[in-house]
């Protein structure tokens, strides 16, 4: 089987990391047929320096708006669907790949398996497990073999076969930001579809990240930057959203606007400054979520109020 492999970039006003990644990208020792750049910053910038790269293989394309990862990925992955690639790359900007045959490994790895319900493969992967609406880390000591996993996390070379995406459909661009990934990743396994991980090449990439024994270190708890809170607005509000209208369960919604509320409380220990900020996206992100507030509706450049 051969693969034909088209790629995306998603690209927000970072010319040198874009670039740096489209170049990390053409020297794989299997490198994509295309590399499709999406740009939501729409900087001429970033135009002129891709085009200095001199590679017919580089498109670019400026979005009309931002439209985040969400609308990018859903702009791309139907476009490079439409120009006849069995397989589709997803990338961002600034998770180029880890190894220098990342991708030739991941092709193998699909021709060897010529299985029409083979939806897609990646170099990392996680379980889903719906009792409780959280993913689950594969064990490291699980790491020898080949493995299914249920969603795959931004950056993390996630290769998706068309015939998955025809049944399953594009991302939800009203999502904007957040669980894009993981949301499609859902429903391409709701739809009979496997995604499937290298256990080897996983175990690589985790030890090239440091983040190997994960299972048994304890890891802090973590402060958000007051300049990155937006995020938690769209996470609680999108994990509301896809649990209640895609995927019915709302037991889910209601189990993460428990834990929003707990959140909320914990984020005074910060300070009155950070908690009130902290407070007013948590429980913003909670309502829009529910009463299905979607698209941009908060800046990711930060929050002033």
């Amino acid at each position: 089987m051969t693969v034909r492999m088209g790629a995306f970039v998603i690209t927000f006003r970072r010319t040198e990391s874009v670039t740096s990644t489209v170049r990390r990208y053409l020297s794989q020792t299997r490198a994509p047929d295309r590399i499709l750049v999406v740009d939501n910053g729409a900087t001429a910038e970033t135009e002129a320096a891709l085009a200095e790269l001199s590679d017919p293989r580089i498109q670019y394309h400026a979005m009309a708006e931002n439209s985040g990862p969400a609308g990018a990925a859903a702009y791309a992955l139907d476009r490079l669907r439409r120009a006849g690639y069995d397989w589709i790359l997803w990338g961002d900007d600034d998770n180029p790949p880890r190894t220098s045959d990342t991708l030739q490994r991941l092709v193998a790895l699909i021709e060897s398996r010529p299985d029409d319900q083979l939806g897609g493969v990646a170099a990392t992967g996680v379980l889903w497990d719906w009792d409780c609406g959280e993913t689950r880390r594969l064990r490291d000591h699980e790491l020898a073999s080949v493995h299914d996993v249920d969603a795959v996390g931004g950056g993390q070379c996630l290769i998706l076969n068309s015939k998955a995406l025809a049944a399953a459909g594009l991302p939800n661009p009203e999502l904007f930001f957040g669980l894009e990934e993981i949301e499609l990743c859902l429903r391409i396994r709701l739809a009979g579809y496997r995604l499937l991980v290298d256990g080897e090449l996983l175990r690589e990439y985790r030890q090239l990240a440091g983040r190997l024994n994960l299972d048994v270190r304890r890891r802090p708890a973590r402060r958000h930057r007051v300049d990155t809170l937006w995020r938690r607005y769209y996470n609680s509000r999108n994990y509301i959203y896809l649990m209640r209208c895609t995927f019915d369960r709302p037991d889910l919604a209601r189990r993460e606007a428990a834990k929003a509320i707990v959140r909320s409380l914990a984020a005074w220990t910060g300070g009155i400054r950070y908690g009130w900020r902290y407070d007013r996206l948590q429980l913003a992100g909670v309502w829009d979520g529910y009463r299905g507030r979607m698209g941009r509706t908060v800046e990711p450049s930060g929050y002033s109020g």
